[in-house]
């Protein structure tokens, strides 16, 4: 569960890892003795908005009774029981189970009534016990707080719901979270009612929504879990002040499963806000905060912005490693952990090591066994850094511990084991056995590539195990290229950037209701099989660990039942949803048919990205030649924005600033190491398959020499050696071409174009990303308030100019999704869409790539405003081109930035034969002149990206164009497909 939930402190209490701290000091006794009703208030008195504060209230309360010379000794109690959950609030787990039982004594001897109090009393008392591990006799005081508050209240009563809640805590303390996801459902629903009835116990509702939400991630039902931790988050903040430990802790819920679901646009501004607010009430020191800043560094992690992650995991572990108890041990290793990546990232690998090394010495001395996982796992990792470092003998015997767990432990497709499997292959290359290598990782990594390409397994699990398998993928590609097997390398590299690929649908529950009523029980019915597939390979994985060959066996046996069931519930889906299968359809290429299909002076580039630097494989009709670079993902980003800056740059002051030209040289070195660069020579049409931002990276403006001349010089700019002036260039989605619709052989050219849309303001067409949006979500007001682009409807009318007969023009308040969805698209041979661009999964509400038009006033099924990925594979097209111009100008800005993929499938599916993308606004004049020279040349005897090479060129050497030997004036298109 999120941070450490299941501890089983109470509701709210258990938001926390549990920490043991020093006592709170009570204050001195005043003179002034407290009235009964004060003392008899404090039952009700919240103790989770302000522990500390709470706290020092009830101890200046119980001092002053001390003074009273006649006090109510069940009242006295009661109020001890108060200071007893303050000091929980503040995980002084230790001294508030001391206090309870005190108080559950002091009554039991006075022969106390039974009231509602005395079940929250046992309540309590379990909990803290559960928290400590004592569990036998946590489930007796749990009980005996269930059965006393459905005696006193019944089972719609507040009571009733925290000890059920207790019961489904002990339950998941027990390995049972199947059994405690709908007591605690149950509970909440109580809650709920009650609150909404009486007004009380406000903060009950978004705790054990919290809660839930935790147990369905748990069980790999993200989905669900989203949508709990929204409703948490969204009750929270209707009735809870806004620095409420509760509230705060619903930010950092929702945020935290959202990192884990893979969606970190969506996160990054959440965590943050949740890391300020508890910055803003608890001590600088507070486990919590740590937990805070590395949910917040995970999260900026994956999203490829390493370079603000690494202080953030720094901040963490110092905390941690200021409150160093068991409970927290393991994650302080996890930690450890990150910050020796972020230094090989870095590449300082003398860091690294020292800091696995610390890792590994953290997770012993805390771990029950040196067979715990987290053992394990430090094993492994200080031995790939030790073989890093060329001490292979000193890694060997961790690996082999390590990976003997493993195997005993895990099942066939699990990280630890195939991550072992490729070290173990490392360790074998470097003593010249390669063979072995070789064969070693293809047999670990087999299971994994059957489940990666299975269509029963769900897309998002694909993209995780994909990140994942990234690094182990690589390093086969490798072995294969050391080994001369280019088929294994091809297949290897694609693999590698799997991830890519799938980014079409983030989530399918979403579109529950797009699609009718039949597709939304298909939609119900795979997520349910996909859930249950993810929880039986965990009970798997746990049976693993137990050994029990009977219990194996059968969980195997309803795997594989389950995975039939899941492809049978694919196949309804493809028939009901339309663009489903090819947007989600990935298929390693071949490399015997690449080469087939490749004519004399084409190649295919696949290039591979991991923290060892870049894989680079050319494939051509006579060949294939591979080779590699070594360098660090810092300096490879860094690169990457050097390049962005100059884009910018030139933007800004219409190409009169200096573009850096070494960044451009260096980046072409890399991603063509001296082999492929010289088999270069013999190509004339290169296809680039890449990922992540490599894909973004404008090509045609590399360079291919070492630059002469100073970076601002027009004339230097147009003398140097671009890769535009040898290679066309275009960008593949996948290894081989994407299926398409047959062309229907109309002859003369047509035009529509789409865009402008009616929003807010007015903005600069460069910023055509939305970025408005980002910590937003995507309703039609929030689209509304989009700034429109007044020079899209300009851009859009200039290139209708330049094709005879009439066009369609869908501008301003004409473009919306349902006219867009009406209109005759497929009697145009090129369509252009000028508008904002919005990439899936980034933006709360957005599960696809979509495209921004008119919002409606009221959103229906058919107009909200967007027309997304699947909507558009829906279109019929015809279609030579289309023409997305400045769609995202985001793409490139970090490691890990989306590729069009999304859209260039769902477009090529619909019917277009390619794709002409800017990645940043064009100048009226030059937009115009590129696409209409590059659709020109396209009709004559040369290909599409020949046609577009000559345009740039065009463009790069004419004077009369200002700023245009700029790259950002003559680079900005690329062609995506054929």
């Amino acid at each position: 569960m999120q941070e450490a939930r299941c501890a089983g402190v109470l509701r709210g209490l258990l938001a926390a890892v549990l920490t043991v701290t020093a006592p709170a000091p009570v204050l001195a006794a005043t003179p002034t003795a407290p009235s009964p009703s004060e003392l008899r208030d404090l039952r009700g008195y919240d103790t989770g908005g302000d522990p500390e504060a709470a706290l020092r209230h009830v101890d200046a309360v119980l001092a002053r009774a001390g003074t009273a010379p006649r006090v109510d000794p069940v009242d006295l109690l009661y109020a001890q029981a108060v200071k007893a959950r303050a000091l929980s609030s503040l995980d002084r787990t230790e001294e508030a189970l001391t206090l309870l039982r005190a108080v559950d004594t002091g009554l039991t001897a006075r022969k106390a009534p039974l009231t509602p109090e005395r079940a929250s009393l046992l309540l309590h008392i379990g909990s803290e016990l559960g928290a400590l591990g004592q569990l036998d006799e946590a489930q007796d005081y749990t009980a005996r707080a269930l059965n006393l508050a459905e005696k006193l209240g019944g089972r719609q009563s507040p009571e009733y719901a925290e000890a059920l809640y207790g019961m489904a805590l002990l339950d998941y303390l027990r390995g049972a979270q199947g059994a405690a996801i709908p007591k605690i459902a149950e509970a909440l629903a109580i809650a709920r009612a009650h609150a909404l009835a009486t007004g009380e116990n406000l903060d009950g509702p978004a705790e054990y929504g919290i809660s839930l939400s935790a147990l369905q991630l748990n069980v790999s039902d993200g989905d669900s879990a989203i949508l709990t931790a929204r409703e948490a988050l969204a009750w929270a903040e209707a009735h809870l002040p806004e620095n409420h430990r509760v509230r705060v802790q619903a930010v950092q819920q929702l945020g935290a499963i959202l990192a884990e679901t893979d969606q970190y646009a969506q996160a990054i501004p959440i965590l943050r806000a949740a890391l300020e607010k508890r910055r803003a009430i608890l001590p600088a020191n507070d486990p919590k905060l740590a937990l805070s800043l590395h949910a917040l560094a995970f999260a900026l992690d994956n999203a490829g912005m390493r370079a603000e992650a690494g202080p953030l995991y720094d901040k963490a572990v110092a905390i941690f490693e200021g409150n160093p108890d068991r409970i927290q041990a393991n994650s302080l290793a996890t930690m450890i952990g990150q910050q020796a990546r972020m230094a090989q990232w870095e590449g300082d690998q003398t860091r690294g090591l020292a800091l696995r090394e610390k890792a590994l010495a953290v997770a012993r001395r805390y771990s029950a066994s040196p067979e715990d996982l987290a053992v394990l796992t430090a094993e492994y990792n200080l031995a790939s850094a030790l073989v890093s470092a060329g001490r292979v003998d000193e890694a060997r015997p961790l690996l082999d511990h390590a990976r003997k767990g493993f195997l005993a432990g895990t099942g066939p497709t699990n990280k630890r084991r195939f991550t072992a499997a490729s070290l173990s292959a490392r360790i074998a290359v470097r003593e010249g056995r390669k063979a072995e290598a070789l064969a070693t990782l293809t047999d670990a990594l087999a299971p994994l590539r059957t489940r990666l390409l299975d269509r029963a397994t769900a897309r998002r699990d694909i993209v995780t195990m994909a990140a994942e398998s990234r690094a182990a993928f690589m390093q086969l590609a490798r072995i294969a290229i050391d080994t001369n097997v280019p088929d294994r390398a091809f297949d290897a590299l694609q693999m590698a950037n799997l991830g890519d690929l799938q980014g079409a649908f983030s989530s399918l529950a979403a579109l529950r209701d797009d699609y009718g009523p039949e597709a939304r029980e298909a939609i119900r019915s795979y997520l349910t099989l996909a859930a249950e597939g993810r929880q039986l390979r965990k009970r798997l994985d746990r049976a693993l660990i137990a050994g029990d060959r009977a219990i194996i066996a059968d969980l195997e046996a309803k795997v594989a039942e389950s995975d039939a069931r899941a492809r049978e519930a694919d196949a309804r889906l493809a028939a009901l949803v339309p663009g489903y299968r090819s947007l989600t359809a990935v298929e390693p290429a071949r490399l015997a048919d690449a080469r087939a299909r490749l004519k004399r002076g084409q190649a295919l580039l696949l290039v591979g990205a991991d923290e060892g630097g870049l894989v680079t494989q050319l494939v051509s009709h006579d060949g294939v030649v591979s080779g590699d670079a070594e360098v660090s993902g810092r300096h490879l980003m860094q690169l990457q924005q050097r390049l962005r800056a100059s884009i910018e740059n030139g933007l800004l002051d219409e190409g009169r600033a200096g573009f850096d030209r070494q960044a451009a040289f260096e980046l072409f070195r890399l991603i063509f190491p001296d082999p492929v660069r010289k088999a270069l020579r013999s190509v004339r049409e290169l296809e680039i398959l890449a990922p992540g931002s490599l894909a973004t990276l404008p090509f045609a403006a590399l360079v291919t020499r070492t630059p002469e001349g100073a970076d601002t010089d027009p004339q230097a700019l147009r003398n140097t050696h671009w890769l535009v002036r040898d290679l066309a260039t275009s960008v593949m989605i996948r290894a081989d071409p994407l299926p398409r619709r047959a062309e229907t052989g109309k002859g003369t050219a047509t035009f529509a174009g789409i865009g402008a849309p009616l929003l807010g303001p007015p903005t600069m067409l460069a910023t055509r990303s939305a970025s408005a949006l980002k910590v937003g979500d995507v309703s039609v007001e929030s689209l509304a308030r989009l700034g429109s682009l007044p020079d899209a409807e300009r851009e859009l009318r200039t290139m209708a100019s330049h094709f005879a007969g009439d066009s369609q023009l869908l501008i301003g308040p004409q473009a919306t999704e349902a006219a867009v969805k009406q209109a005759p698209l497929d009697q145009a041979r090129v369509i252009a869409f000028a508008t904002h661009g919005l990439i899936g999964g980034g933006l709360r509400g957005l599960v696809e790539p979509a495209l921004v038009m008119t919002p409606p006033k009221l959103a229906t099924p058919l107009d909200d405003g967007l027309l997304t990925a699947s909507e558009i594979a829906r279109l019929r097209l015809d279609a030579d081109w289309v023409i997305l111009s400045a769609c995202d100008t985001g793409a490139g800005d970090s490691e890990n930035a989306p590729t069009y993929s999304g859209l260039a499938r769902a477009f090529i599916s619909a019917g277009s034969r390619a794709l002409l993308l800017s990645h940043w606004p064009v100048r009226d004049d030059v937009a115009g002149r590129l696409t209409l020279r590059t659709l020109e040349g396209a009709h004559g005897k040369v290909s599409r990206a020949e046609a577009l090479r000559r345009a740039q060129v065009e463009v790069l050497k004419a004077h009369d164009v200002p700023g245009g030997a700029h790259p950002a004036t003559w680079a900005a298109f690329v062609l995506v497909g054929d």
